[in-house]
């Protein structure tokens, strides 16, 4: 930029002068910008050395229009909200609610005991969205692995209360502190629920504190809008909760017109031959109906059924605050996910336009991160002569069961340490093993890992045939250890030093061949004859021989190892090292040791 400057007569230097309109066009024009850069370049009022930077803001500037032209548009196609004395007239609809929190706080028993079940989980724990009635209130029951952020923050987006849970006999935890946060996040009510109350005493005035200090959430009794209630699912002690939700649902004033087109939130996704697309969600006004064509980020197209309970029977219609699932044959105009809010317009010309604009809003984003990927890299200057930390990337398949179980893993992968090798997922899809996933795997030399879901005999076989590692979990942190001691396998193994043994050096022994015999005595441990050896004087390390001893004898006999409190001759490989050994030193011997490499952290 400044070059073109200077071609045009400029006198501007600065890096961030500002330019004239004409100047600034001229100078894009100069550099072979396009119109659309030089009206990013007058909006921002500044000019930058680097061509990529210019590139990068003008493709957010894009992408932004985009986004705000889709949201409108999304918002002209769906129902519209009424207001004043038309709102007042609408009927109230039941409130939906999530039960979010640490992992292992009761968030599920509540549940059983509020709906009358007792639910058994693969490892003991929530690994899924599940949404269900009881009595008139729609309920959520959330993971609280820190695997399952994406699943969590996707049920606080479709409900009016999160019931924030936390174990009495464990307090404010990481995840309690992202439910509340996420809570705040889609601006729910929250109610702050105290678990296992028959397990040991509720110190009400230290939690209330830890919430306000690690979640800057105050409840009711500090001035804050948090209710803070006691249970005990265990003894079915739920009064106060039932109350308090009852409370928040008549101060929040939900109401929703069941004769309009539906709008709501989607939950999960799952696939497969059969039914094709199967979404489970929460209707959030209207009513939902067989036929109904929705859009939902870029997807659009038909509902073929709904099913009003997603532990219920066919029907053809599901009103608001219900949850439901539904099957639709849907398309997709930009390969965005299929999430967030869906809504139903009045025909298909409508919804095919609605998510043609978002998918292109979609594809900018996507392109304005690429060019600020590359603008960055630009900007940083990079030492040519520094060498660069080789990773390794192995590749791997993943085969999952919904949409949610695919974030959750590819998010837990994420979090492996990364310092030596990283999973390089070359392809994560819902659904079952197919043949063309054992192709792909073949010819990437990766292994399947499979979650949730299964394989046919004859896709076993191909795997078998092919030789593709194949293996099915149904906890997700058994699939990342899994995952990670395939990784580890890929390392190099770790070499550790163990010390095994110390020598007093009590006298030295010159032989005719010129190499020098150590007369020890063991102090400490077992010596053996294939020990590496460091020489320590003082307490401090002077010299070490990782060849270590050639030859161990006690008297005249050549011995494997010599216990403690014995005495023996130790000759080493490194003359150096041994011609170093004064009496009083001390021989500390040890063996190394091969283990399978360290990602470079613990894994969990």
């Amino acid at each position: 930029m400044r070059r073109a400057l200077a071609a045009l007569g400029s006198e501007q230097r600065r890096r961030d002068a500002d330019l004239d309109g004409d100047t600034a066009e001229l100078a894009a024009m100069e550099i072979g910008r396009t119109l659309e850069v030089v009206r990013a370049v007058k909006a921002a009022r500044v000019v930058r050395d680097s061509a990529e930077e210019v590139d990068a803001k003008a493709a957010l500037l894009r992408a932004e229009t985009l986004e705000r032209e889709a949201s409108d548009a999304f918002e002209q196609a769906a129902a519209p909200y009424p207001s004043g004395d038309a709102w007042s007239s609408l009927p109230l609809r039941p409130p939906t609610v999530a039960v979010v929190g640490h992992v292992d706080h009761g968030k599920t028993t509540l549940l059983d005991a509020l709906r009358g079940t007792s639910t058994t989980e693969a490892g003991g724990i929530t690994q899924s969205l599940s949404a269900f009635t009881v009595g008139s209130t729609t309920f959520l029951d959330t993971p609280g692995h820190a695997a399952f952020s994406a699943m969590r923050q996707a049920s606080t987006n479709a409900v009016d209360c999160g019931v924030v849970v936390v174990a009495a006999d464990d307090g404010v935890m990481p995840q309690t502190q992202e439910a509340v946060r996420q809570c705040r996040d889609a601006q729910s009510s929250i109610i702050v629920c105290v678990t296992k109350c028959d397990v040991c005493a509720v110190r009400e005035d230290d939690l209330r504190l830890e919430l306000l200090d690690k979640c800057g959430l105050a409840t009711e009794v500090d001035g804050g809008d948090a209710p803070l209630v006691k249970v005990s699912a265990k003894n079915n002690d739920l009064d106060e909760l039932r109350t308090t939700l009852e409370l928040v649902a008549e101060v929040s004033d939900l109401r929703a017109d069941p004769a309009a087109r539906a709008r709501g939130a989607v939950l999960d996704v799952s696939s497969d031959v059969k039914s094709g697309l199967t979404i489970d969600g929460v209707v959030r006004w209207g009513t939902l109906r067989k036929g109904d064509v929705i859009v939902c980020g870029d997807w659009h197209g038909k509902i073929r059924s709904v099913v009003a309970d997603p532990l219920g029977a066919k029907t053809k219609e599901a009103g608001p605050g219900a949850p439901v699932r539904f099957s639709a044959a849907l398309s997709c105009e930009g390969g965005g996910p299929l999430e967030g809010q869906f809504i139903v317009v009045e025909d298909a010309s409508i919804a095919r336009s609605v998510a043609s604009l978002r998918g292109r809003a979609l594809a900018a984003r996507r392109s304005a991160a690429e060019a600020r990927s590359i603008a960055d890299r630009v900007a940083v200057a990079v030492d040519d002569d520094e060498e660069e930390t080789q990773v390794l990337r192995p590749p791997v398949v993943l085969k999952v069961a919904t949409d949610a179980e695919a974030k959750a893993c590819v998010s837990a992968l994420q979090a492996l340490p990364s310092g030596r090798a990283v999973a390089d997922v070359i392809k994560c899809e819902v659904g079952a093993l197919t043949p063309s996933d054992v192709e792909l795997a073949s010819t990437f030399d990766a292994p399947i890992f499979a979650f949730n879901v299964g394989a046919s005999g004859s896709v076993r076989e191909a795997c078998r045939r092919r030789e593709v590692p194949y293996t099915r979990h149904d906890i997700v942190y058994s699939l990342v250890d899994d995952v990670a001691s395939y990784l580890s396998s890929k390392l190099p193994p770790d070499r550790i030093s163990k010390d095994v043994a110390r020598a007093e050096v009590l006298q030295l022994f010159q032989l005719s061949n010129g190499s020098t015999v150590i007369g020890c005595r063991i102090v400490e441990g077992t010596f053996p004859a294939s020990a590496g050896v460091r020489v320590a004087r003082s307490g401090e390390v002077i010299e070490t021989d990782a060849r270590g001893v050639a030859s161990l004898r006690r008297v005249k006999d050549t011995v494997s190892e010599v216990a403690k409190g014995l005495e023996c001759g130790v000759g080493l490989h490194s003359s150096e090292v041994a011609g170093l050994v004064r009496e009083g030193d001390v021989l500390e011997a040890f063996v190394v040791e091969e283990r399978p490499a360290d990602l470079g952290g613990n894994v969990t």
